[in-house]
């Protein structure tokens, strides 16, 4: 037993029944009519909490096999509870007029579902459209961009007193009607137009309902030393609790910076500023393609952006920022080492999925990859994918992922976007299972119990989920994973990203099985799960 508390592991026998764990001995006596799961040599621990999903749609979407298209991939891995509304990307509120556009806003992060699945407008509605078919256990955050978007479209500018006022308005209401805490990705449009003290404002919607603000920061590359200053004197000034998300930096020549970010962090947390973070343990990450356009493109519709970047001296300013500007935005194109980095990982067209942009502009007969005519390949491709491209970008370092992964207050985030129709990161599959097998068993960053810690009780506490979930004891939910600490292990490849890892024996929500040996079980979902 390693019940997420941190404790030293411990045997016992453990009963589940009405959903709960009904009772826990060093030896209990089965009746005849109880099914018997035989754990020798295994672990059991609490289900684990996901901190970073963008499943935010496709747990409403089912497979064949049982299980949504945004649960399997947890459950086969332990995974039982999902945190969504990531980088400030949240599926609402949102205007029944916007609709349209605000579902190919959408696309590239948190897909595309169909319309008649897409019965809400509030943050309550969302979450009642949650509780019908997904199998994990959902938080949702309220997200800046969808926030702005709402009372001001795309527009890139400071809000007015009164929209300023509005919006703090919009994030109290989604607060109030569940929203576990709010999140900002200052990359994406319109979170990204807006200014330290407007983030701050929200912030303090957020500190008021003691609940916590998740931020992807301005920069993780050139200027994350920066940015990570920036989010520090957001919390320090409004007294939210302060969640870095997917906690890194990126670029070669941007690894070293690590250890600023740490000395940072340390004082922040010694001054006062509650703090938490996540990690994914991989060295790629995984976004949507929109990102590689700097933000002063992106204003307004879809199709604008699309007429603007047919211009040809659009296209010439953009391809000299991407060659030469580290210092207006966090520049994909340069972190990423140029288009050789960067891989197309979901697409509207398959025949591009799983190629690198660069061998996307070979194929186009360009041999010169940082010429002018290569980078009209890439604009042409995202305009006529309507830019829901799903990227993949190498940048990161395995030594920094291990040095962020064990700080006392890191958790995990998978990171995850699901691409039904493409080769998504296999940290969507992989995530919890490499964690153990990798960084805890191979490299000994940190031991089994800590690990368990970060991923189950820790993680339930960001959320405000710490007195039901993340911890194995009497009367507590009987999320449960049942898993081999010898060989868990992670199999997902970039190649080959849906490969179920291997040691996770069974999993549980609710005291339901609902996972054994890689696969889900069909005949026990959905399950109902609870929605906060």
């Amino acid at each position: 037993m390693i019940d997420g508390t941190g404790r030293d592991p411990f045997v016992a026998d453990v009963r589940l029944g009405g959903g709960v764990v009904e009772e826990m001995a060093p030896s209990i006596t089965p009746t005849e009519r109880e099914t018997i799961v035989d754990g020798d040599s295994l672990a059991l621990a609490p289900g684990f909490v996901d901190l970073h999903s963008h499943s935010d749609l496709y747990t409403m979407v089912g497979t064949d096999t049982g299980g949504t298209i945004g649960d399997v991939p947890k459950l086969i891995q332990g995974c039982t509870a999902q945190v969504f509304g990531q980088d400030g990307i949240s599926a609402a509120p949102v205007h029944g007029h916007d609709l349209d556009e605000f579902t190919r806003f959408l696309a590239g992060l948190d897909g595309v579902i169909d319309r008649s699945l897409w019965t809400w407008r509030s943050f309550a509605e969302y979450l009642a459209a949650l509780r019908g078919d997904s199998t994990t256990r959902a938080a949702g955050l309220v997200g800046h961009a969808t926030v702005r978007r709402y009372v001001m479209g795309m527009a890139n500018r400071p809000p007015t007193g009164d929209e300023l006022d509005e919006m703090q308005g919009v994030v109290a209401a989604a607060l109030d009607e569940g929203a576990a805490g709010f999140s900002t990705g200052l990359v994406y449009v319109p979170a990204a137009f807006a200014t330290t003290a407007e983030v701050t404002a929200l912030c303090q919607v957020a500190a008021s309902r003691g609940k916590p603000f998740f931020v992807h920061v301005r920069s993780e590359s050139e200027h994350v030393v920066d940015a990570t200053d920036e989010v520090i004197e957001v919390a320090a000034r409004s007294g939210v609790h302060l969640h870095y998300s997917h906690i890194k930096t990126a670029g070669e020549r941007n690894w070293g910076k690590a250890t600023a970010m740490l000395d940072q962090l340390e004082a922040a947390a010694s001054a006062g500023v509650r703090l938490t973070a996540d990690i994914h343990p991989y060295i790629a990450g995984s976004s949507t393609a929109i990102v590689l356009l700097p933000p002063w493109l992106q204003e307004g519709a879809i199709d604008e952006l699309a007429a603007r970047l047919a211009d040809p001296a659009v296209r010439d300013r953009v391809r000299r920022q991407l060659l030469d500007d580290v210092d207006s935005w966090d520049n994909w194109y340069d972190f990423s080492g140029g288009w050789e980095g960067l891989r197309v990982a979901g697409a509207r067209r398959p025949e591009l999925v799983g190629s690198s942009f660069a061998d996307l502009i070979r194929g186009a007969g360009v041999s010169d990859i940082r010429s002018p005519a290569a980078f009209d390949v890439v604009f042409d491709l995202l305009a006529a994918e309507a830019f829901g491209v799903t990227l993949i970008s190498f940048n990161n370092v395995e030594r920094n992922v291990a040095r962020f992964f064990a700080q006392p207050y890191t958790s995990v985030g998978s990171d995850g976007v699901v691409n039904p129709g493409g080769l998504p990161h296999p940290r969507l599959y992989g995530t919890f299972t490499r964690v153990l097998g990798r960084l805890v068993r191979e490299q000994g960053v940190v031991s089994l119990v800590e690990a368990v810690r970060k991923m189950t009780s820790q993680a339930a506490e960001v959320v405000g989920l710490g007195d039901r979930l993340g911890r194995i004891a009497v009367g507590r939910p009987a999320d449960l994973v049942l898993f081999d600490p010898a060989t868990v292990l992670d199999h997902a490849t970039y190649e080959q990203p849906r490969q179920p890892g291997e040691g996770v024996t069974a999993v549980w929500v609710g005291g339901r099985q609902v996972a054994a040996g890689g696969h889900t079980l069909p005949e026990v979902i959905p399950a109902e799960a609870d929605v906060t």
